[in-house]
């Protein structure tokens, strides 16, 4: 018997209450109300699965089409049916994700332990492929990326938190996957986001601005100063602590220009500017591989590079030359707008 008919009959009330707004375009706010029906009642997260579409990863990949890299499609979305024919236990691996602008529910699925075979099927089938997450955020929208590192984050957490962090009994899932119960003590524990302040320093003439490069960088690539915030920070002592550890200077006029979701480790990056007077750099070759004053004209370029090929993010620039971070790391909005001389107040509505 088909199990499609049983979770459609789950929880009918909320579930009639809800299909009213299926197959067409929905507010902001009713896909923000609908997305906490689905994480708080469970039967009601359940009944809609059958007609969700599914974001499917594979040990920590998504399966992307390569083809159609930095458009809308970019993402394979499955339904329920065409996973459950690869992956009959979809309903034990599965996260809620969001809700479309058409009122659809779209969830995640982990199929790592599917045969190489059917790996390979899918792939087939769907056109698509199973890519490094870090080449994926790069090759999707800014709001798509979005939910790729969601998706990853959430797989992720359910699988390091099969245990109460409290007494250190089995925990249970809710059907969302945003909440695991203890089993013994009944703590509840949610997933979240680890605080982390990135800031593109300037000087007051905004002719140069500070660009760090990290022994993990591939060669060539400079980014901004960035770090976590530590227990009882704000983002601007955050900020204003990074700078100084990292290339001792001391920032004034800390301004928030836009944030973005990053799955490396599980991060919420707040972008912002920062000012101070061009000076000497006193590096910290503990934390950096090197740090300097870029001009205008040396960013400009290094946006031409990265603009001409994202691939170097991955693979580094042979011949040494700066490049930045492609267009799905919030850095290279705040290089490039800072590089336009976009007024600050209006950044955020350019990226977003």
């Amino acid at each position: 018997m088909s199990i499609l008919p049983l979770l459609r009959r789950l929880a009918p009330p909320l579930r009639a209450s809800w299909l009213r707004i299926q197959g067409r375009d929905i507010s902001y706010v009713e896909r923000v109300r609908f997305l906490q029906e689905l994480k708080v009642h469970e039967s009601l997260c359940s009944s809609f699965i059958p007609d969700g579409k599914f974001l499917v990863y594979h040990y920590g990949k998504p399966l992307l089409r390569v083809d159609k890299a930095n458009t809308k499609d970019a993402i394979v979305w499955l339904t329920f049916t065409e996973v459950k024919n690869h992956y009959p236990e979809l309903l034990s691996s599965y996260v809620l994700l969001d809700v479309s602008e058409e009122g659809k529910p779209r969830y995640s699925v982990q199929v790592g332990g599917i045969p190489s075979y059917t790996k390979e099927k899918l792939e087939d089938e769907t056109g698509g492929i199973f890519t490094d997450l870090r080449l994926g955020m790069f090759m999707v929208s800014w709001q798509e990326a979005h939910t790729l590192s969601r998706a990853n984050c959430v797989h992720m957490w359910n699988k390091n938190n099969a245990f109460c962090g409290k007494c250190g009994a089995p925990t249970k899932r809710n059907a969302s996957g945003y909440s695991r119960k203890c089993t013994s003590c009944d703590m509840t524990h949610y997933p979240t986001s680890a605080p982390v302040g990135i800031v593109l320093v300037t000087d007051p003439e905004h002719q140069h601005i500070v660009l760090v490069r990290q022994p993990r960088h591939p060669q060539g690539m400079y980014s901004c100063i960035a770090g976590f915030s530590d227990v009882g920070e704000s983002l601007e002592e955050t900020v204003r602590r990074e700078v100084a550890e990292e290339v001792g200077i001391e920032v004034s006029k800390v301004t928030y220009i836009a944030s973005q979701h990053w799955p490396f480790p599980g991060s919420l990056m707040t972008g912002c500017f920062a000012e101070v007077e061009k000076q000497s750099l006193d590096i910290d070759k503990d934390e950096l591989q090197d740090a300097r004053w870029f001009s205008k004209e040396e960013v400009g370029a290094a946006l031409a590079r990265i603009d001409a090929n994202p691939n170097l993010r991955l693979r580094g620039n042979p011949s040494g030359e700066l490049f930045v971070p492609p267009p799905g790391a919030i850095a290279f909005h705040l290089i490039s707008h800072w590089f336009k001389g976009t007024p600050l107040q209006e950044i955020h509505q350019h990226i977003y």
